[in-house]
């Protein structure tokens, strides 16, 4: 096990070292860099339009922990070795990933659910 996780760690160092020289050779230098300070908010809708981008990020990045947390919780049940203790508690940890991923989503789909019942103007900003 100790032989297989140091391997496991070499391989997603070289891996990143790899990777990120492509992200950054990837970027586009050619325009001037974007702005770096905090919008005006003038009205309702600009307000609504930040907070959506601020959630769809953080949908993200709950969708990539959860994938995250179910490989290593299939890293933990294939290492189990029949150990009912050890399997039961990754079958837990990828229960709880799909929990997390599932309120995620139901967070996200709500607002324009009610707005639509209620015949409100979520999606009326430009």
């Amino acid at each position: 096990m100790n032989k297989l996780l140091r391997n496991s760690i070499a391989f997603g160092v070289i891996a990143m070292q790899l990777v990120v020289p492509l992200a950054v050779l990837a970027a586009d230098i050619s325009q001037d860099p974007p702005e770096t300070t905090v919008p005006n908010i003038e009205n309702l809708c600009q307000l609504i339009n930040l907070i959506t981008r601020i959630t769809n990020w953080l949908l993200v990045v709950l969708v990539v922990l959860a994938v995250i947390f179910v490989i290593i919780a299939a890293f933990n049940y294939l290492t189990a070795g029949g150990d009912s203790e050890k399997v039961g508690e990754a079958n837990k940890k990828i229960i709880y990933a799909a929990v997390a991923v599932a309120v995620g989503l139901l967070a996200k789909a709500v607002p324009p659910i009610v707005a639509g019942i209620l015949g409100g103007g979520v999606g009326e900003c430009p």
